[in-house]
């Protein structure tokens, strides 16, 4: 075989000419090409285990990529423990158990172990999203609104009557500020507490495909007795707010503004305070509640001469001894009880 070359002496030719190597590779069997082409590539490493990859693990655009959604359940666990231990008179532990991406459906049909207290909430231009409560914390936040100890019905509330459904009413009405609250650093988001259900059948939140950002509660109301609330956001909820989630403390300049702080001091000083002088207490059930008419007398089971407690908020803070100055009632004190 002659071959002929007009190349310049220092580009290399090809052995075959194209029409050769044509000819050549028709005369050769599909998967001989096959593994002839192989054998020209380099050997590829092979790793001694392959673990199974799970599609439904979750996505590159779940609630780790949204770093303040992170700070602002931690709002929320502060508020819910200042509201709950102010209203059972005692300290109530409130801690959060992150945040999940989850299906819609699953949530709505998680509710076999306890029965659940569907909070629906709605806000114009964004849509609906849900705070669920197991059943039993409800029933005893209600006992300990209507002076009880909050601990009576442990987990064996399983329905809520009338009246505690109305009562419930006005839980929904607290938790509706909170949420507010919670938001307000990130956008005013103006809640409104559409309806409370128990069924979760007529609950209407969200598509059952639509995923959800879960925000996890524990509530713990005695040694042997807590529960949970969740908080439910579906994903077209927090669209519109989501690229505002991204941002994260540590962006934040590290220089400290000294007028700022300033300005921040004395707005502080201003905030409202209610002081309230508790002259001592009396236990009463419903029967003898709806009783009571004028000229009843209530035992305070407090003697003339012991001191009575000073509280701001829900935080006993002076004993002090009650009296009366210039014709107006009034409280000397006497002890401070704590610094904070």
């Amino acid at each position: 075989m002659t071959e002929t070359s007009t190349a310049q002496p220092d580009v290399q030719e090809s052995i075959l000419a194209p029409e050769e190597i044509d000819a050549l590779m028709q005369a050769v069997a599909p998967n001989e090409q096959a593994q002839a082409l192989l054998a020209t590539l380099p050997p590829i490493h092979q790793p001694e285990s392959v673990e199974s990859f799970d599609f439904s693990a979750g996505s590159d655009n779940g609630p780790d990529r949204y770093p303040l959604l992170f700070n602002l359940q931690q709002r929320v666990a502060e508020s819910l423990k200042e509201q709950w231990t102010e209203t059972f008179q005692r300290e109530i532990s409130v801690s959060s158990e992150g945040i999940d991406e989850r299906v819609y459906q699953d949530i709505i049909q998680e509710n076999d172990e306890m029965a659940q207290v569907f909070f629906i909430y709605e806000v114009h231009g964004f849509g609906r999203m849900m705070l669920t409560c197991d059943m039993p914390l409800i029933v005893a936040y209600i006992d300990a609104m209507l002076g009880g100890t909050g601990e009576a019905f442990g987990d064996s509330a399983e329905a809520l009557s009338p009246v505690e459904m109305s009562l419930s009413m006005r839980i929904g009405a607290s938790l509706e500020k909170l949420l507010a609250n919670m938001w307000e650093p990130v956008r005013d988001l103006p809640f409104s507490l559409l309806k409370i259900e128990v069924e979760p059948q007529f609950l209407a939140v969200a598509a059952n495909t639509d995923t959800c950002f879960s925000v996890k509660f524990e509530i713990k109301i005695a040694e042997e007795f807590r529960g949970h609330m969740h908080l439910h956001y579906p994903r077209g909820f927090l669209e519109p707010i989501l690229d505002g989630l991204r941002a994260s403390s540590s962006d934040e300049p590290n220089t400290k503004d000294e007028e700022w702080d300033n300005l921040l001091q004395k707005s502080i000083e201003q905030v409202p305070l209610t002081v309230r002088l508790e002259l001592g207490q009396c236990h009463l059930n419903i029967k003898q509640f709806l009783a009571l008419r004028s000229g009843d007398f209530l035992p305070l089971s407090k003697g003339e001469q012991e001191p009575s407690t000073l509280w701001v908020s829900s935080s006993p803070m002076f004993e002090a001894m009650p009296g009366s100055q210039d014709g107006l009632l009034a409280a000397e004190l006497t002890k401070q009880l704590t610094h904070d």
